[in-house]
C-alpha cells in the first residue's frame, strides 16, 4: 500500500530543473580520492608546514569533518598564499555547505595560480552544475579530461553536464568511460541511468540503479531514477515505494517529490477510470 502525502506547486522552469536533479555531479578530494591520478604536490620549496596542513585537511575532509578540514586548508593558505591545491580543496568544503559561489571563487584562485590543476576544474564544474551552468561545466570538464584523461570523476561530471544540455547519448558515452576507469563508481551508474530513462531504455536504466544501490545503499538519486523508470513503465505503486525511500534518504530532493506526485496523479486517474467502469458516480 502506498501513502499519499504532500503537495507540490511547480513552474515550467522548475519542472525541467527537478527532472535533471536526479543526476549527480561529484567532487575531487585531492589524493584521498579513489580516482586521484597523482600524489599531493608540495606547496613550495621548503614549506613542509603548509604541506602537512594540506594533508591533514584532506584527511579530515575525507572523514566528513568539514569545519576542521577548512581550518587546516586556511592554515595551509596562510603559510603558503600561492598554494593552489589548498584553494581547490577548500572549495570542497564550500560545496558541502552549498556555498557554490565561494567554491567557484576558490577554484578560480587555484586556477589562476596553477592552470594545470585538474581537480580545480573538476570542483568548479561541480559548483557550476549545482547552479545549472551546464555550458561552463562542460568547458571545465573538457579541460579536466585534457589534463587528466584517466580521472573517472571528470567523465561523470561531463555526463551530468550533457544530461543538463539534453544530450543523453553523449552522457552515456561519458559514463561508460568513467566505469571503464572505475567499475564501482556508483555516481556514473546513476548518471547513466538518468540518460537511459530519457532515451526510454527503462529496463537498462533500472539495472544501472540496482547496481548503484548495491554499491551505495544510501544514494537517494539511485532510488529517484529507478522510481522514475518505474513510473514511465506504468508501475506507479512500485515507483512510489522507491521515491518514498529517496525522500527518506534526502528530503531536499525536489525530483523525488515531483516524480512521486506524477505517480500519484496517474494512480488517481486509473482509480477514477475504474470507478466509472463500475458505474460509480457522485451525482
Amino acid at each position: 500500500m502506498v501513502k499519499r502525502t504532500g503537495k507540490l506547486s511547480l513552474t515550467k522552469l522548475s519542472l525541467v530543473m527537478l527532472a535533471l536533479a536526479a543526476t549527480l555531479p561529484v567532487t575531487a578530494i585531492d589524493a584521498y580520492s579513489k580516482d586521484a591520478a597523482k600524489p599531493v604536490k608540495p606547496a613550495a620549496k621548503g614549506n613542509a608546514a603548509a604541506d602537512a596542513a594540506l594533508a591533514e585537511g584532506i584527511k579530515l575532509a575525507g572523514d566528513g569533518k568539514g569545519q576542521a578540514a577548512e581550518a587546516k586548508f586556511d592554515e595551509a593558505i596562510k603559510l603558503a598564499p600561492n598554494f593552489a591545491r589548498a584553494y581547490a580543496n577548500r572549495a570542497n568544503i564550500h560545496m558541502m555547505r552549498k556555498q557554490y559561489q565561494k567554491a567557484i571563487d576558490d577554484c578560480n584562485k587555484a586556477i589562476s595560480l596553477n592552470d594545470k590543476l585538474g581537480m580545480a576544474y573538476i570542483n568548479r564544474s561541480w559548483a557550476e552544475l549545482n547552479l545549472f551552468q551546464a555550458e561552463k561545466a562542460l568547458a571545465d570538464t573538457n579541460k579536466a579530461i585534457e589534463l587528466e584523461p584517466k580521472l573517472a570523476i571528470a567523465y561523470v561530471n561531463r555526463a551530468h553536464a550533457n544530461n543538463l544540455l539534453g544530450k543523453p547519448k553523449e552522457a552515456i558515452a561519458d559514463c561508460d568511460k568513467a566505469l571503464e576507469l572505475s567499475p564501482k563508481l556508483s555516481t556514473a551508474l546513476v548518471n547513466r541511468a538518468h540518460a537511459k530513462v530519457t532515451l526510454k531504455e527503462y529496463k537498462s536504466a533500472m539495472d544501472d540503479c540496482d547496481k548503484a544501490i548495491e554499491l551505495s545503499p544510501h544514494m537517494a538519486r539511485a532510488y529517484v531514477n529507478r522510481g522514475r523508470a518505474l513510473r514511465m513503465m506504468g508501475h506507479y505503486e512500485k515507483a512510489i515505494v522507491d521515491l518514498d525511500k529517496a525522500i527518506e534518504l534526502d528530503s531536499s530532493l525536489g525530483s523525488a517529490y515531483y516524480n512521486r506526485a506524477e505517480a500519484y496523479q496517474k494512480l488517481s486517474e486509473t482509480d477514477m477510470a475504474d470507478a466509472k467502469k463500475l458505474g460509480y458516480t457522485t451525482k
